[in-house]
């Protein structure tokens, strides 16, 4: 999506050494920060955060007075219109983040921080999450926060787990030779169903029919057959027009890879996986619950192993959930998966912490509850929180 200067907004204002804009949609500069970050962020172009209604969503576009972008932040609105609280866009998994310029520094964010056209766009109220502890987004903006002054609430999601799978010499650290046979084993005795096919799926391969069988297998998974499937990332309409808009993107429709596991025209397991270089991101494994017997997650696991090996994929990121099951595996624990708001007004910030930094659950019901609270509390005019 290309963004004139009919789409702009709120115009620009210049502040010290930042120039900020507010447009609608995804800008250009989002996929060009995206190829000069870091492998491991290039994924985190324009289609990656167009879930939804693109039109839905606004870019923050700051620049230094030289003309060169330091961040360009996609964001959605969340809560009450009135409140014009803001989150980044974006997809749940990984994580959510913006590629920034790799020279960017606390002191950049702090000058976008006091731009007013910034703090229009970012609302009283902005959510960051879930992102890693060490992400530079989550770490510059966290600390150039609290250098303004205002109230960063911290809400713990978990922990994700970091598999070597090529060792520092070259050897293939995971999966282990015993694991393969094993599953070789497994995948014999799912042959008296049928005949068992493994595909990877990745780039032009991706079609509707290869989201369908991605669905049905979800559909007779855990997931499907006994969640409300909120969760569910192909039985969720949502989510499944966001990884059909995903691969619309040539870029990451190479990154993004569904490994099948079939019993003949039956598609039974998926591992879906995101690669940025030599860092694999898994995103999700099902499985269908008939055939559990056989362990055809791990069958098509071990598969999707073996493919990123020989493209260069030296490590894996599982992720949260499941601990036992991925230390079991050899992984390591890795970043902490933190939710965050920022919050400039203080009393409200006080008022809301027990409620996002104490519950689990739902993320959205958590802050609608405890805005709620924290305004009855407060005795202010829900209009005065929101314009501040």
């Amino acid at each position: 999506m290309h963004i004139g200067r009919h789409d702009m907004l709120t115009g620009a204002a210049a502040l010290g050494s930042m120039d900020c804009r507010l447009v609608t949609g995804i800008p250009p500069e989002v996929d060009t920060l995206a190829a000069e970050a870091p492998q491991a962020l290039h994924f985190l172009r324009e289609a990656w955060f167009s879930r939804g209604d693109p039109g839905a969503l606004s870019t923050l576009v700051a620049r230094r007075c030289d003309g060169s972008p330091v961040l360009a932040l996609p964001l959605r609105s969340i809560g009450p219109k009135l409140l014009r609280a803001r989150a980044i866009a974006g997809s749940y998994w990984p994580f959510r983040s913006i590629a920034m310029a790799t020279d960017t520094t606390v002191d950049d964010i702090a000058g976008v921080f006091e731009n007013p056209i910034a703090q229009r766009a970012m609302g009283p109220l902005l959510r960051l999450g879930p992102i890693y502890d060490s992400d530079p987004l989550a770490v510059m903006m966290v600390e150039a926060a609290r250098t303004k002054g205002w109230s960063v609430l911290v809400r713990q999601m978990g922990q994700t787990f970091i598999q070597d799978i090529v060792s520092a010499d070259g050897t293939t650290a995971w999966p282990s030779a015993s694991r393969r046979r094993k599953m070789r084993r497994f995948a014999t005795k799912l042959a008296d169903h049928g005949p068992v096919t493994m595909r990877i799926v990745r780039g032009a391969d991706w079609s509707r029919q290869v989201f369908a069988d991605l669905a049905r297998i979800e559909a007779h998974s855990w997931v499907g057959t006994r969640t409300d499937r909120s969760g569910a990332k192909f039985l969720n309409p949502a989510m499944m027009a966001h990884w059909q808009s995903a691969v619309a993107d040539p870029a990451i429709a190479e990154m993004l890879a569904a490994a099948i596991l079939y019993v003949g025209d039956t598609p039974i397991a998926f591992s879906l996986d995101l690669t940025t270089g030599p860092l694999q991101y898994g995103i999700a494994s099902s499985y269908d619950l008939a055939f559990a017997a056989f362990s055809p997650g791990q069958i098509i696991t071990v598969h999707a192993a073996d493919d990123s090996i020989a493209r260069g994929v030296r490590q894996i990121d599982w992720g949260s959930g499941d601990s036992g099951y991925k230390q079991d595996l050899g992984a390591k624990p890795g970043a902490l998966i933190h939710d965050m708001l920022i919050v400039r007004n203080l009393q409200i910030a006080a008022l809301l912490r027990p409620k996002w930094e104490e519950t689990t659950g739902s993320t959205t019901r958590a802050l609608a509850t405890g805005l709620t609270e924290a305004l009855k509390a407060s005795r202010w005019p829900f209009a005065r929180f929101a314009a501040n």
